[in-house]
């Protein structure tokens, strides 16, 4: 599976889009594997290193959709139960990719998220750090003395 990221209104955080697959339903259940996925990727990578292992890893859910992971190196992905439709219900959109299959997906997102943030911030030095993932919260405390600084300058 091939994937490319966009971002909606061009300057957001993008979303990672799948290229190379004919079947709607289920491009559009990788799209919604994909958002899950996004920003949790060593949890996710983790779950499926575990499965791969030998223990399933099961009811990974988030926003749009559940995750099974089995040893058997089956990903089940289901769209969560709260965005069917009522003639859903019974048999949910769901298909199945393979660990190495769900593993190299998110090993290509992190890949092209990067080089889109490496470009955007080549092309918007300021705009591109405003709104890029970070891995905590930020020091709310000094950028407030750092502007106080400024003002008074």
């Amino acid at each position: 599976m091939k994937l490319h990221v966009e971002s909606p209104d061009g300057h957001g955080h993008p979303v990672a889009v799948i290229d190379d697959e004919p079947d709607s339903q289920r491009r559009d259940l990788l799209f919604d594997f994909m958002r899950d996925v996004d920003r949790n990727e060593d949890l996710r990578l983790e779950a499926l290193d575990n499965a791969e292992a030998g223990t399933p890893e099961l009811n990974w859910a988030n926003h749009y959709t559940n995750t099974d992971m089995y040893p058997d190196g089956r990903v089940v992905i289901t769209q969560l139960d709260y965005l069917l439709e009522d003639d859903q219900k019974d048999n949910p959109p769901q298909t199945v990719i393979t660990i190495a299959e769900a593993r190299q997906l998110i090993l290509d997102w992190i890949d092209a998220r990067d080089q889109w943030y490496a470009e955007r911030e080549a092309k918007e030095p300021l705009t591109a750090q405003t709104d890029k993932p970070t891995d905590g919260p930020q020091p709310v405390v000094s950028t407030l003395r750092e502007s106080r600084e400024e003002r008074s300058r």
